[in-house]
């Protein structure tokens, strides 16, 4: 039986612990709910999501540790971190942990992505009945964080357009 408390499981766990403060301080500037920011570990690898969505993987076992990442992050990964594309991963990009890129030369790239989540997360509807409230705040209204998650029109007001009301510039 292997010892969970020392193996590369553990070491995950324990490197998630002190980084994730950081990683949920990041989606509260976001404007995310911090707690919706979770890690589980599975079989091979421990993720960190984000309510339904995979922020990162972190594998420390094997022969070749590594962090995965959905495309959707490749533009924020930092220059020179050695990279790989697997087939069978087609959404994910790995990014080895070696000698140069120890596992600390990605916790604000971890810090980063996990805030940026909030804004990149999927949406599941184009807008809620509040529509005209929000656009005339310029921002989401609905007093429900996880359901505002969800809207589309929550992200386009973060990044300037407003579609409605008396503050529309489109």
């Amino acid at each position: 039986m292997t010892d969970l408390s020392t193996g590369p499981e553990a070491q995950e766990l324990a490197w998630l612990e002190n980084t994730m403060p950081a990683m949920r301080a990041a989606v509260e500037s976001r404007g995310g709910i911090p707690d919706l920011l979770v890690r589980s570990a599975v079989k091979s690898y421990t993720a960190v999501a984000f309510c339904n969505f995979t922020v990162f993987r972190l594998r420390l076992r094997g022969k070749q540790p590594y962090l995965s990442v959905p495309l959707l992050f490749s533009d924020l990964i930092p220059e020179g971190a050695p990279q790989k594309r697997v087939s069978s991963e087609p959404k994910y990009i790995r990014l080895l942990i070696d000698e140069a890129h120890p596992i600390d030369f990605y916790a604000p790239f971890l810090t980063q992505i996990a805030g940026a989540t909030v804004d990149r997360y999927p949406k599941e509807w184009d807008c809620c009945s509040r529509y005209l409230e929000c656009s005339n705040a310029g921002s989401c209204t609905h007093p429900d964080k996880a359901f505002a998650m969800q809207c589309g029109y929550r992200k386009i007001l973060s990044s300037g357009r407003i579609f409605f009301g008396e503050k529309r510039n489109v």
